[in-house]
C-alpha cells in the first residue's frame, strides 16, 4: 500500500504521469476499460511517490509498501546458505508475509521468470522474481492488487498482484545522474540514466529505449558497532539479557585446532582423548609452551576462545548493475503490433569468513604428519614428559579454521533477457490481444580461495616441513581474530580451489484473451467479459561445482575412506537437478452491473459484481479450478463498500519437486543435552541452551507434493467526504492449506528431545556421533543416559498444515487546495496484522504434549509479532510542488515491535524484544520551467534523515536485513536533463 493513490468507486483507477495524463490500471480485472476496477483493493506508486522514496531500484519500492513482509531475498544473505542460497543482486516482495512465492509479479501485465535460486522461509523453501531486475528507468507507475488473484493470473497470486507498467508513449529524452554517500561509513552510490521516445512513420510507429547503470561500494562489517563484532553481549548488558550467550554469535570453529587423540593421554587430553590449543595466558593449559606462545589445554575450545568471523564480513555487497528495455509499437490499421526488449546485468562482490570444516568431515592427522606433537618417537614435533606411545597416536580433526587462507572471496554474476512480440486490436465492441514471449534468468556463483578437503588432508599429512601447520594457534594478543604465526604460502596454495555454481532459469509464454466492456445493456449497465487462454512452460537447471555435486569427493588420506561426498571445506554436499513443466490455463470474467445511479434506489448508488474463474493444467501437478466473486456496493456519493472471496492454488515449485538431496549446514539445539545440563544445576531452564552451528541437515525432495490451496476474503470502505479527501479501510483473510515445506532442523531436535523423555525412543532423523568417554562424563549425575553429539537431520519437503493470516489495510490520501505557496499532497498507509498462525502437525502436537512451552517450535503455532511479523507498518509521503518550479517531499516508514525467538531470557523464558523503527527521506528540487531544458530538473536529498540505527536482532549483522535498513543518513544528489 504506502505511499500509494488509491481505487475509487466506478472509476478506472489511474496514475497520472508527469505530464498529468491519465492511464488506465489493468491490473486486477481483464476487461478493458471495466468500471470493475472500482471493486478492487488496488493501489499506485504514482511518479511523486517514487521521488519521496528515492529508490535505486524496484525493490526499494517494494520495502517501502506497508503490506510487504518480511524481504527475505535482499543480497546479504552470504552466511546462511553460503554457495546454495540465491546470493547477489537480488530481492523479492513478500505481500501480507505469507512468503515470497505468494506474489505474482507482472511486468507490462505478464509475467517475469524466476531467479535462479531458492532460499527457505518458514521452513519453506522459496523461489522469487528478482525485483532488481525489472528496470527502474522508465517506470510509469506500479500497480499493487491486495487481494487474490489465481482465478485470473493463476498460480502464485496467492496475497496479491505487484505490475509494474513501463512508459511506452514516452516522447523526448532525458538523461540523468546521482551521486550518494553515507555519513558514518564509507558506502557510495551511483546512478546514470537515460530515457528516449521517438514516434516515426507519420505517427504510426513509435519506440521507447530506458538505459540505467547503477553502482554501490562494498561496506564492511567493521563499519558499524552493532555488525563489527559477532559477540553482542555488550550491547545488552543494561538489559534483563545481560549475559545471554544467545547473543554470544561468535563461531566455534577458530585457528585453535581441537582434536581427538586415538586413546587418552593422561594429563594431557581429556578422559576420551580431547584437547585443543590455546595461548599460554590462558588458564587450563596441560602443556608448556610450544612456541608461538601455545599450549595444549585438555578438552574442547572455551568460549574466550570463539572466533569473530564479523571482522572477516562483508555486511552489503559492491554491485554494479545494468538494466535497457526497449518498446515498439506500430499501428497496422485496425491492429498494432506492438514489442519488448529487456536486459539486466549485474555483478556483486562480497567476502565471507575463512574456511571452517564441517562436523561431519572430519580429518585424520597420521602419526606420521610431520608437525603431529603426538607423533612417533622421531618426529621433531614431538612433546616429550607425557605417555604417548613411541609409535605416536593418530589424531581427528574436529574444528578448525583456516585463517592463513585468507577470505573466501564471492562473486555473483546475475543476467536476464526478455522478448516479447504481440498484436492487439479491436473488432467491433471487442478488444482483442496476443503475445508470446521468452525470457532467460542465469546466476554464475563463484568463491575464490575455497579449500579442497582432499588435498587439505594430505596437507596436513606430508611428513617433511612442507607439509601445512595446523598446530600452530592464531594470534596469542587477539585470540579471536587474526593469525599471528601463518603457514608458507606455497603450503597455503596447495588446498586452494575456486568452486562454481551456474543456475539458468526460462519462462515461455504465449497467449490470447478478448474482452467486450458493453457485450450486453442491463438495468443496471453494461455487462462486460474477458476470456483467454495461456500456455506457458518453466524450467530450471542447477549445476554445481564438481566437488560439491559428488563428482569428487573428500576422501581422507589418511584411511583411505570417504570422509564426506563434498570435497568442499564448510559447504555440504548438492547434487546438480533440474525440471521443466508446462502449463495449460484458460479464464473467464464478467463485470455485472446490477445498479446504477440513474435507477435511483435509495442508499444505492451502485452496485458492481466481478465474477471469474480459472482452469489450469499442469503437466506434473495435476488440474486445478479456482473461483473469484467481488463486489462493490456505492451507498452515497461519499460512501462505497466492497468486499471480495477468491481460491486460490499455488503449485510446488520446481526446485521442491526435481531437486533428489539438498544439504545445508544448521545451527541446532540438542535439548537432551540440554536437559542433562539442567538436571546437574549448570543452567537454570532450557532457555539457556545455545546451537551447534555445524549440523548437517539433509533436505529430500518429494515428487508426490500437491500443490497448496488457499480461500481469502476481504471486505472495506472507501469513504471521501470531500472531493479532495479519501479514506479507506479494508480487512483481508488468507488461509493456506497443504504449504510445502520442512518439518525444521530445530523441531526435529525438540522431537527427538519428546521422544526421549516419553520413552519411544530416539527420533529416527536425528543422526548422532558415537559416545566417547567425554560423553559419559558430561551426562554423569545428570540421571540421563549418555548419547554423542548431532552431526546430522534428515528432513523430507512433505504438504504440511494450514496457515491463516489476516489484517486491516487503513489508508488517507488528501490534497490540500491550492495555497498561496503551491500545492501539497498527503498520502498515509497503515497495515495492522491481527493475526498469523500455523496449524500443529502430529509431530509438533507431540512435542507440545510432552514438553508444553519449555522449547519453542519453529515456525509453528502462533507466529504474531515474531520473527519479522510487527502488528503496525507503516508508511507516507508529503508532496509539494510551488508552481514555479521548486519542490520538495518527505517520505516516512514504520515498522513496529516484534519479537526475536532465537533468544530466550534465561529465567523467564521471554523473548528479544525488536523496537519499533521510524525513518525519513526528505528532497527539495528545482525543475527549469521554460527554453531549451525545459522540464530539466537539480535535486538534493537526504535517505534516513533522522540517522535511525536498525533495531537490535540477533542476526549476522546484529539487525533484521528483511525488514530494517542498516543504511544510515545518506546524502545524495541528482540532475535531470530533459532535451
Amino acid at each position: 500500500m504506502g505511499a500509494m493513490g488509491v481505487a475509487h468507486a466506478q472509476e478506472a483507477v489511474t496514475g497520472a504521469d508527469e505530464d498529468g495524463q491519465d492511464a488506465i490500471v489493468v491490473i486486477g480485472s481483464q476487461i478493458k476499460n471495466s468500471a470493475v476496477a472500482g471493486t478492487l483493493p488496488v493501489s499506485v506508486v504514482g511518479q511523486d511517490d517514487i521521488d519521496a522514496i528515492a529508490p535505486s531500484s524496484v525493490a526499494d519500492l517494494m520495502q517501502a509498501l506497508p503490506a510487504n513482509g518480511t524481504m527475505n531475498f535482499n543480497g546479504t544473505d552470504t552466511v546462511g546458505g553460503g554457495v546454495h542460497s540465491a546470493r547477489g543482486d537480488v530481492a523479492s516482495v513478500n505481500l501480507r508475509s505469507i512468503g515470497s512465492g505468494n506474489t505474482l509479479v507482472l511486468l507490462n501485465g505478464r509475467r517475469l521468470v524466476q531467479h535462479p535460486g531458492f532460499q527457505t522461509e518458514d521452513s519453506v523453501p522459496v523461489t522469487t522474481v528478482n525485483m532488481n531486475a525489472v528496470p527502474i528507468t522508465g517506470i510509469e507507475r506500479v500497480e499493487v492488487l491486495h487481494d487474490g488473484a489465481a482465478a485470473l493470473y493463476g498460480s502464485d497470486a496467492v496475497a496479491g498482484v505487484v505490475n509494474t507498467v513501463l512508459d511506452d508513449k514516452y516522447e523526448g529524452m532525458e538523461l540523468g545522474g546521482e551521486f550518494g554517500f553515507a555519513e558514518n561509513t564509507s558506502k557510495e552510490r551511483y546512478r546514470l540514466n537515460f530515457q528516449g521516445g521517438w514516434g516515426f512513420n507519420e505517427g504510426r510507429s513509435h519506440v521507447t529505449l530506458a538505459l540505467s547503470y547503477y553502482k554501490a561500494t562494498m561496506l564492511e562489517a567493521t563499519e558499524l558497532p552493532y555488525a563489527a563484532n559477532a559477540d553482542r553481549r555488550p550491547l545488552v548488558e543494561d538489559t534483563e539479557f545481560a549475559g545471554d550467550t544467545s547473543f554470544d554469535n561468535r563461531s566455534i570453529s577458530t585457528p585453535w585446532a581441537q582434536l581427538v587423540a586415538s586413546q587418552a593421554v593422561d594429563g594431557l587430553t581429556s578422559s576420551g582423548g580431547a584437547f585443543h590449543f590455546q595461548p599460554v595466558g590462558m588458564s587450563g593449559c596441560t602443556s608448556g609452551n610450544l612456541g608461538n606462545d601455545s599450549c595444549i589445554a585438555s578438552g574442547t575450545v572455551q568460549r574466550d576462545l570463539r572466533y569473530n568471523v564479523n571482522q572477516s564480513r562483508t555486511m552489503s555487497p559492491g554491485v554494479e548493475r545494468g538494466n535497457a528495455f526497449a518498446t515498439f509499437t506500430h499501428d497496422l490499421g485496425g491492429a498494432e503490433f506492438y514489442a519488448e526488449g529487456g536486459y539486466y546485468r549485474a555483478r556483486t562482490k562480497e567476502h565471507r569468513a575463512e574456511s571452517s570444516k564441517l562436523t561431519s568431515a572430519n580429518f585424520t592427522v597420521s602419526r606420521d604428519a610431520y608437525w603431529n606433537p603426538f607423533g612417533a618417537v622421531g618426529n621433531p614435533n614431538r612433546i616429550s614428559g607425557f605417555d604417548i606411545p613411541a609409535e605416536g597416536l593418530d589424531l581427528t580433526l574436529e574444528r578448525y579454521r583456516v585463517i592463513d587462507a585468507g577470505f573466501r572471496d564471492i562473486q555473483v554474476d546475475n543476467e536476464s533477457f526478455r522478448m516479447l512480440g504481440g498484436f492487439r486490436g479491436d473488432l467491433g465492441d471487442w478488444s482483442w490481444d496476443t503475445a508470446a514471449l521468452y525470457s532467460e534468468a542465469t546466476t554464475k556463483d563463484i568463491t575464490f580461495d575455497r579449500v579442497s578437503n582432499s588435498l587439505f588432508s594430505q596437507a596436513i599429512n606430508r611428513t617433511d616441513d612442507s607439509a601445512y601447520n595446523i598446530f600452530n594457534g592464531g594470534d596469542p594478543d587477539s585470540p579471536n581474530w587474526g593469525d599471528a604465526t601463518p603457514n608458507p604460502q606455497s603450503a597455503i596454495d596447495s588446498f586452494l580451489v575456486d568452486v562454481k555454481r551456474k543456475d539458468k532459469t526460462s519462462l515461455a509464454l504465449a497467449d490470447f484473451k478478448v474482452s467486450n466492456g458493453t457485450l450486453l445493456a442491463l438495468p443496471g449497465g453494461d455487462l462486460g467479459v474477458a476470456a483467454g487462454v495461456e500456455w506457458r512452460r518453466t524450467s530450471y537447471s542447477d549445476d554445481y561445482d564438481d566437488r560439491l555435486d559428488g563428482t569428487i569427493n573428500f576422501i581422507d588420506s589418511v584411511t583411505g575412506e570417504l570422509g564426506n561426498v563434498s570435497d568442499v571445506m564448510g559447504s555440504s554436499s548438492q547434487p546438480d537437478s533440474s525440471g521443466s513443466r508446462n502449463v495449460l490455463s484458460a479464464f473467464a470474467e464478467l463485470a455485472v452491473p446490477i445498479v446504477s445511479p440513474d435507477m435511483n434506489v435509495p442508499l444505492m448508488q451502485s452496485l458492481n459484481l466481478q465474477v471469474a474463474g480459472r482452469f489450469e493444467h499442469y503437466s506434473d501437478v495435476g488440474d486445478v479450478f479456482k473461483p473469484k466473486f467481488a463486489a462493490s456496493w456505492e451507498v452515497v456519493d461519499a460512501l462505497k463498500l466492497r468486499a471480495s472471496y477468491a481460491e486460490g492454488f499455488r503449485a510446488p515449485n520446481l526446485e521442491q519437486l526435481h531437486n533428489p538431496l539438498s544439504t545445508r549446514v544448521s545451527t541446532v539445539i540438542d535439548y537432551y543435552r540440554c536437559q542433562a545440563a539442567v538436571n546437574k544445576g549448570d543452567i537454570p531452564t532450557l532457555a539457556g541452551c545455545s546451537g551447534n552451528d555445524s549440523v548437517e541437515e539433509l533436505r529430500y525432495g518429494n515428487s508426490e507434493l500437491k500443490p497448496e490451496t488457499n480461500t481469502s476474503y476481504s471486505f472495506g470502505a472507501v469513504f471521501t467526504p470531500l472531493r479532495n479527501l479519501t479514506f479507506t479501510a479494508d480487512y483481508w483473510h488468507i488461509e493456506q492449506r497443504n504449504l510445502v515445506g520442512l518439518f525444521g532442523a530445530e523441531n526435529h531436535a525438540a522431537l527427538d528431545y519428546a521422544m526421549l523423555a516419553s520413552g519411544e525412543g530416539p527420533n529416527p532423523n536425528i543422526i548422532r556421533a558415537d559416545v566417547t568417554a567425554d560423553d559419559i562424563a558430561y551426562y554423569a549425575g545428570s540421571g540421563l543416559d549418555p548419547l554423542g553429539g548431532i552431526v546430522q537431520v534428515t528432513d523430507l519437503f512433505t504438504n504440511l498444515d494450514s496457515r491463516v493470516t489476516e489484517g486491516l489495510d487503513l489508508g488517507l490520501y488528501y490534497a490540500l487546495p491550492d495555497t498561496g505557496i503551491g500545492r501539497f499532497d498527503f498520502k498515509l498507509n497503515g497495515s495492522y496484522l491481527i493475526k498469523a498462525n500455523q496449524g500443529l502437525s502430529a509431530q509438533a502436537e507431540q512435542i507440545v504434549d510432552v514438553l508444553g512451552d519449555a522449547v519453542n517450535l519453529e515456525a509453528v503455532g502462533d507466529l504474531m509479532e515474531l520473527n519479522g511479523r510487527p502488528e503496525w507498518q507503516a508508511s507516507g509521503t508529503v508532496t509539494w510542488r510551488s508552481g514555479n518550479g521548486w519542490g520538495a517531499g518527505l517520505f516516512g516508514r514504520y515498522v513496529g515491535k516484534y519479537y526475536d525467538t532465537s533468544v530466550t531470557q534465561n529465567e523467564t523464558g521471554a523473548f528479544w524484544p525488536v523496537d519499533d523503527w521510524f525513518t525519513m527521506n526528505a528532497y527539495v528540487q528545482y525543475q527549469l520551467q521554460d527554453g531549451a531544458l525545459e522540464g530539466s530538473r537539480v535535486r538534493l536529498g537526504v535517505r534516513n534523515l533522522l540517522d535511525s540505527d536498525p533495531p537490535l536482532v540477533d542476526a549476522t549483522y546484529g539487525y533484521d536485513a528483511s525488514m530494517h535498513s542498516a543504511e544510515g543518513r545518506f546524502f545524495y544528489a541528482s540532475l535531470l536533463a530533459k532535451f
